[in-house]
């Protein structure tokens, strides 16, 4: 298959392993353990870093790496991250880390606008790499009184990590001509790229591969999907998906942090439920995952969201993934944790409870984030540069 870093496609790694990683301890294990072993150099790169216990046991633990010697650079989304302590940004600056907020521009009063910072990318030592949906707060450690949010990453080594750097470098600095990737020989079973999404960049990686995946789909598609609000044409490839004999299921959530987005979500239902599509809802946390599996060998995982939010108002990365028996292992854990906390919607009965004020609140709801995605891609539009870092 072709690859091309300026549209957002990266080149194909042979991997021998790639952990996959669960929200709560699994991730944050991992994530502490890996700031604790670094000895060169940390980047981490994400849309949430908040003030709590978890963020706090992440900063002392950033701490803890600078006293080492460790060139840290941590890059924020300026919006995502606002509650984010300045007196921590002052402390760690002072032991010599890098801080910065990324798209500051503000519109009005807490309204920020330009390319939001969404990707998730924690890069080691230039050699191990955490990427997936998973931020900085106590919603995904398990910490604090709430239930985790449910959310998934990847760890990853080599020839993936080099491109994740680059990725990374990308928005820490200009690349300079000299910038290349260090690809070693490697060798294993698990083929896989890294995928990223840039609207300021003309980058569409992440989008395309969805689309183009969901297309020649023959037997099964499954996507759990965190604020799903699919264009037009997409509702439209898994319904003439499921027309032709692929069975589509729809993993979302029960329980939302945006309310306004579950309302405009469950738009969608109706028609998709008379076109055969399944529908589970997630009723244990929060959904917060972005995951996609189709047919027998295809899978990926990261910060996409499906709406138009991630295609054209945010930095994306995700990685895809080609391998039978590690998209079964994944996939299959999956269904494990939705036979035990999600509901299935059942058509007839969803069609015949539905009243009409309830289908008039998600009407109104679906066309109100519609306009706001507009909104937000004209004002986006008429940015002179929406990728500048202040």
């Amino acid at each position: 298959m072709k690859w091309n870093r300026n549209l957002g496609l990266y080149p194909w790694h042979q991997n021998k392993e790639i952990p996959f990683l669960l929200s709560g301890a699994p991730f944050f294990t991992e994530l502490i353990q890996c700031i604790h072993q670094s000895k060169r150099s940390i980047h981490i790169h994400v849309y949430i870093f908040d003030g709590d216990e978890t963020g706090f046991m992440v900063y002392q633990a950033l701490l803890e790496a600078a006293a080492r010697g460790v060139q840290i650079t941590l890059v924020l989304d300026a919006f995502g991250s606002k509650s984010f302590p300045q007196a921590w940004k002052e402390k760690l600056e002072l032991m010599g880390m890098s801080v910065s907020f990324f798209s500051r521009f503000k519109l009005a009063f807490t309204f920020h606008t330009g390319t939001r910072l969404h990707h998730k990318i924690f890069i080691f030592d230039e050699q191990i790499a955490l990427l997936g949906g998973i931020n900085i707060s106590n919603h995904y450690s398990a910490f604090g009184s709430g239930k985790t949010w449910l959310d998934f990453g990847v760890k990853v080594q080599g020839n993936l990590v080099q491109d994740l750097l680059h990725i990374s470098l990308g928005i820490e600095k200009p690349l300079g001509k000299k910038y290349k990737q260090q690809y070693q020989a490697q060798t294993g079973t698990v083929k896989a790229r890294i995928l990223q999404n840039h609207w300021a960049k003309a980058r569409f990686g992440i989008s395309k591969q969805y689309r183009q995946s969901i297309r020649s789909s023959k037997q099964q598609i499954t996507l759990v999907a965190s604020y799903f609000l699919p264009s037009i044409a997409l509702k439209r490839m898994l319904k003439n998906a499921q027309k032709r004999g692929v069975q589509v299921s729809l993993i979302l959530g029960g329980i939302s942090d945006v309310p306004i987005i579950r309302n405009a979500t469950h738009h969608y239902y109706a028609d998709l439920l008379k076109a055969g599509v399944q529908i589970y809802e997630w009723q244990a946390s929060v959904l917060h995952a972005k995951l996609a599996f189709i047919d027998h060998d295809w899978m990926s995982v990261g910060s996409y969201n499906i709406n138009h939010l991630s295609d054209f108002g945010s930095t994306e990365c995700n990685i895809e993934i080609v391998d039978a028996n590690y998209q079964s292992a994944c996939l299959n854990l999956v269904k494990s944790l939705m036979e035990k906390s999600a509901k299935h919607i059942e058509a007839t009965d969803y069609l015949k409870k539905l009243s009409f004020n309830q289908k008039l609140i998600n009407y109104c709801a679906y066309h109100v984030m519609r306009l706001s995605f507009r909104i937000l891609f004209y004002i986006q539009s008429d940015l002179k540069s929406p990728f500048k870092r202040h």
